[in-house]
């Protein structure tokens, strides 16, 4: 059973080392940035799966101080809008539902956190390619809104979609 609950402190050296993990589909933080991912996210979630942790992800919405480029440009097109900074399923637990569910969970709480917001934004890797997390995320209804090079040299699909 997959259960998806509020991230505590309690949960970040976990969800730190999952998020390392999985560089370079996420970006690497220090302990002490990744901490602070969650003073400001609007929805931080850990996803368990029969009481095991399974996944995690951090979302902001708009008006957050938050300097990541990929955030920015959704920041410059939207006025309102739920935005997956990052989010990660642990090895084990992939293609279980566990993605889904932290996905659902987003939505339903960043559209209370942000009640204007009518889209769904994140961004997935063309390089180094990330043809998974791509093909996850079309399968879920996202398509791409432009590309991005980012400042460690990434290439990046912004891609949204309408929140339900």
């Amino acid at each position: 059973m997959i259960t998806v609950r509020t991230m505590t402190p309690d949960d970040l050296d976990w969800c730190h080392a999952l998020n390392q993990h999985n560089v370079p589909a996420l970006g690497t933080e220090t302990p002490g940035d990744f901490a602070r991912l969650l003073d400001i996210a609007a929805v931080a979630l850990v996803a368990e799966a029969d009481g095991v942790r399974a996944g995690f992800a951090i979302s902001m919405i708009e008006r957050t101080d938050y300097a990541s480029v990929n955030y920015r440009w959704f920041a410059e097109r939207h006025a309102a809008f739920v935005y997956l900074d990052r989010v990660a399923v642990a090895d084990t637990h992939k293609g279980l539902g566990v993605g889904r569910a932290i996905y659902d969970e987003t939505e339903r709480l960043g559209r209370l956190a942000s009640p204007a917001a009518t889209v769904f934004c994140l961004e997935v890797n063309l390089e180094p390619r990330n043809d998974e997390s791509l093909a996850f995320h079309h399968r879920l209804g996202f398509a791409e809104a432009g590309q991005l090079r980012t400042p460690s040299g990434k290439l990046v699909s912004l891609m949204t979609r309408p929140l339900t």
